[in-house]
């Protein structure tokens, strides 16, 4: 960890002159930001561009209590394009190019449809744009990374992400208010469920970079890891999260012996999810944790099934049954209705990502998204058997809240990076020491790998 915080010192410098440009000089953050993904560019600083990326995103869904921060949730659009220009303008560097976009094409070439049936064509176009574009240059930029660096950019990124969630843990102490609402911690995030989200995301990809290559931590690290996003993830109180995570974990042993038994598994799971959820206040009382659980919000739903219940009945009255109204049409609809919202005691968005993708795409654009999303673990599980334990996860979490369908938020960016470690050649054949399972700790480069599945691990 002192290893990667004084290799990325110069980083961290620039991060602090983003935040002191947004609190202190206004607008000169939309010039400032894309202009030094540039300059990173030009001195092949290729890790710096990913990792600038992410923080931005994580600073995009900051708290409101930093409101001189919350220029940069417009000012990130301007960095998606820098990022696409270099892309553009170095495109024979990335060769061969990732093949996540590909797969996903169907769903992107569509989507430019239902904006003709939407109310703001302008909002909708950006976002259709920025979601295609996440899913072209993400895999890219971390394909020509792993390709220049090895795993010692997975390694990196690693350490980069637990930096996050200290920094964001360190500023209690400097004032609580800035990362405390209502008594549960949110950190640098703009509510404790989205640094819940952020924790099991993160969990997950950790837990692949181990997983392929276990001789990249050492013991002490891997501790230190999964011990900080295990706490920050606790301290978070966000239940969604801590049973994706638990899912996760779950689901990996199982699949790891055997898909056979990790598919008995999961319809085990979900009969049990269905026997707890009709006597969950009861058991959560019985186990005395109540308190953090907070047992008197488990009957509504924190306001979910009202939420799901209004966008329902939207789609159906909106005409958005079939094709949708483009991206964002879910939020013109919901803020639009917001007096009504508020009225009833729900003050957020539709919290779920198949409802909200319903809303924007229609069943048509669902059936298409996700057969991609399909296809691509049933391709990742051929090499990584814990594939559809990332699967299975993530479909739990994005039932919870929305945050799959945006492509400018610090999550998704992570299940991409995801999935570019679980479906890519280079990664899969390019490094980490294993060799049908077993490690050699002498061969760590992009040449020391054969074919083979990895070695399973213990955290």
């Amino acid at each position: 960890m002192l290893t990667f915080l004084r290799q990325y010192l110069h980083l961290i410098a620039i991060i602090l002159m983003w935040v002191f440009t947004a609190l202190y000089l206004g607008p000169l953050i939309y010039a400032v930001l894309p202009l030094t993904m540039f300059v990173f560019r030009s001195r092949e600083m290729w890790p710096e561009l990913i990792l600038g990326f992410l923080i931005i995103l994580v600073f995009s869904d900051i708290s409101p209590v930093y409101q001189d921060m919350r220029k940069i949730k417009s000012a990130k659009y301007a960095v998606m394009v820098a990022l696409g220009l270099i892309f553009l303008i170095e495109t024979n560097r990335f060769q061969p190019l990732s093949a996540i976009f590909l797969l996903f094409l169907p769903f992107f070439v569509y989507a430019f449809f239902p904006l003709l049936l939407g109310s703001d064509l302008l909002n909708g176009m950006s976002k259709t744009i920025s979601y295609s574009l996440l899913y072209l240059l993400v895999p890219n930029y971390i394909l020509y990374n792993f390709r220049r660096q090895g795993w010692s950019f997975f390694r990196d990124l690693s350490f980069f992400i637990i930096t996050i969630m200290l920094a964001g843990y360190v500023l209690q102490w400097v004032n609580p208010e800035w990362v405390y609402v209502a008594g549960r911690f949110r950190g640098l995030f703009g509510n404790p469920n989205g640094l819940g989200i952020f924790c099991y995301v993160s969990f997950m990809l950790v837990y692949l970079i181990n997983y392929l290559n276990p001789s990249l931590f050492t013991r002490i690290e891997r501790v230190f890891l999964f011990g900080v996003i295990g706490f920050i993830l606790i301290k978070s109180g966000s239940r969604t999260s801590v049973v994706a995570t638990s899912m996760f974990l779950l689901f990996g042993r199982f699949f790891s012996l055997s898909p056979f038994l990790g598919f008995i598994s999961f319809i085990a799971f979900l009969g049990i999810v269905e026997l707890i959820s009709s006597n969950l206040a009861s058991i959560v009382i019985s186990l005395g944790l109540e308190k953090y659980f907070r047992v008197e919000t488990l009957e509504d739903g924190s306001g979910r099934y009202f939420a799901w219940n209004f966008a329902w009945e939207q789609i159906n009255k909106g005409g958005f049954l079939i094709f949708g109204g483009g991206f964002g049409n879910d939020e013109w609809v919901m803020r639009h209705n917001y007096p009504y919202l508020r009225s009833m005691g729900h003050h957020g968005g539709v919290h779920n990502s198949y409802l909200t993708m319903w809303f924007n795409t229609g069943i048509v654009g669902l059936l298409i998204y996700f057969r991609s999303y399909f296809l691509l673990f049933l391709k990742a599980n051929k090499q990584v058997p814990i594939a559809f334990a990332v699967m299975f996860s993530s479909l739990f979490s994005v039932m919870y809240e929305s945050w799959l369908t945006g492509s400018l938020n610090p999550f998704t960016i992570i299940l991409v990076i995801s999935m570019t470690l679980l479906t890519e050649p280079d990664i899969m054949k390019g490094g980490g020491g294993y060799r049908g399972g077993e490690v050699d700790e002498d061969e760590v480069g992009p040449e020391a790998a054969e074919d083979g599945a990895p070695a399973t691990v213990t955290v």
